[in-house]
């Protein structure tokens, strides 16, 4: 699969580059190119909620990462329409279980409040 990373942190991108790698990915610099796309909403070079919309209207998957503390922009993120938002240590320790849609929930995910 051709994968999009949307990541404004050097050391971070890397690691999620070799996890993509090795697990027979090919990670790609052209959204016109990705049939899915990771996207940090912690990002600060760009605007990642932003990005998503632009991602969203050209039809690609998006699974976007957050810091496990960090209930606003999880929640901004689920409401901005992202397909998966998992913590950065999902990402980071379980991203074949991510890019595989399997449900990897945080245990500080802030709860439905329905």
């Amino acid at each position: 699969m051709k994968i999009l990373l949307c990541e404004d942190n050097l050391m971070w991108s890397v690691r999620v580059k070799n996890g993509l790698v090795a697990l027979g990915h090919e990670p790609v610099k052209d959204e016109a190119e990705a049939d899915l796309a990771i996207v940090s909403l912690s990002a600060r070079a760009f605007d990642p909620f932003e990005t998503v919309a632009k991602l969203k209207e050209r039809g690609v998957p998006t699974i976007c990462h957050v810091g496990h503390k960090e209930k606003d922009l999880w929640k901004r993120g689920e409401e901005a329409g992202c397909d998966q938002v998992v913590s950065n240590g999902s990402l980071a320790n379980r991203l074949e279980a991510v890019l595989a849609g399997l449900p990897v929930k945080c245990p500080t995910q802030p709860e439905d409040e329905e």
